[in-house]
């Protein structure tokens, strides 16, 4: 048996809103594109060339960082959406479990060793890599899915706890830029690391959208997708390694953004169920859809200066959790 249901693409229920969602996040992402510029829509499609300075204000500055808030978020909301078909829980998500923490604690390290771009991502993807094979040491031995999400949060709090020890021993500089860079900001964007996420926005989407069969199994209980026929041990870790690998990505790139894993797949399963190919077909465009309106407050509201963009989606994410958790709790109890 190959799977739960024979075709990979449901469109006649999902195109529609997938059509909807892509021309809000386009015509959202052209609004923040032109924000604070003297540009105006028919300007910027206009054929006549663009000023030098208005060109290069766009195509330096503007347009990398609106790209890397799209693949941000489009990462971002697919490892959350496989992350929480792995755990059989729809309150997991990426920084619940610590693999923001993880990721962040090792691409911190390698930042104060002077480390480099690739060295920055590499450490981190190993550090969330290492939260998550603590997380599914625990997985095998606890069942409840609320203890684990428990689990997941004290690890949190002990990577991050090392996280800050770290930090205090940092020169004042370094300090202020890597506390910021932890609460997540697009202000640094170039075009090295967004052509980085850029290239693996289509990678990481795909390896698990490849697993969408297996993580509808998972979803049902590891014993019920062994017998479904799946590689249930090589499934998972494939899994896992394209969530901690598209979340640690954007740690390294952006710092922490919290939440995005969370509040787009569930917007998504709102809309569409809980099948793991409708998720991952529409939640990575909520998940743009979020990082970018996110950041146009976090560049306008204290402008010239900037806000964290982690600031914007925790105030937005933290309240929805709590409702999440409050509705799971009385589902549990009805």
């Amino acid at each position: 048996m190959t799977g739960l249901t024979p075709s990979p693409f449901p469109m006649p229920r999902t195109l529609p809103l997938f059509l909807l969602l892509l021309l809000a996040l386009l015509l959202t992402g052209i609004l923040s594109l032109l924000q604070g510029s003297d540009l105006n829509l028919a300007g910027l499609l206009s054929a006549s060339p663009l000023p030098a300075l208005e060109s290069s204000l766009l195509l330096q500055l503007r347009l990398p960082r609106l790209l890397m808030a799209l693949c941000a978020g489009i990462l971002l909301s697919g490892a959350g959406t496989a992350i929480q078909a792995r755990f059989r829980n729809p309150l997991a998500e990426p920084g619940l479990l610590g693999v923001y923490s993880g990721a962040a604690l090792a691409a911190a390290l390698a930042l104060s060793l002077g480390g480099a771009m690739l060295s920055v991502s590499i450490c981190a993807f190993a550090g969330s890599l290492l939260a998550l094979l603590l997380l599914q040491l625990l997985a095998t031995r606890q069942r409840d899915s609320a203890r684990l999400i428990l689990a997941g949060v004290a690890i949190s709090a002990l990577l991050g706890s090392l996280l800050t020890l770290l930090i205090t021993t940092l020169p004042d500089g370094a300090l202020r830029s890597v506390t910021f860079w932890l609460m997540g900001s697009f202000a640094t964007a170039e075009w090295p690391q967004t052509a980085v996420l850029l290239l693996a926005c289509p990678l990481v989407w795909f390896g698990l959208f490849r697993q969408w069969r297996l993580l509808n199994a998972l979803q049902l209980g590891d014993a019920t997708a062994y017998h479904l026929g799946f590689d249930v041990w090589r499934g998972q870790w494939k899994v896992l390694a394209l969530a901690s690998l598209g979340s640690s990505l954007v740690v390294s790139c952006c710092g922490t953004i919290g939440f995005v894993g969370l509040l787009a797949p569930q917007l998504a399963r709102l809309l569409v169920g809980s099948d793991s190919r409708r998720l991952l077909l529409l939640s990575p465009l909520l998940g743009g859809w979020l990082t970018i309106s996110a950041d146009w407050p976090a560049r306008s509201l204290l402008a010239p200066a900037e806000l964290p963009v982690g600031v914007i989606t925790s105030l937005l994410g933290a309240p929805f959790f709590l409702w999440l958790l409050l509705s799971h709790r009385d589902g549990q109890h009805a």
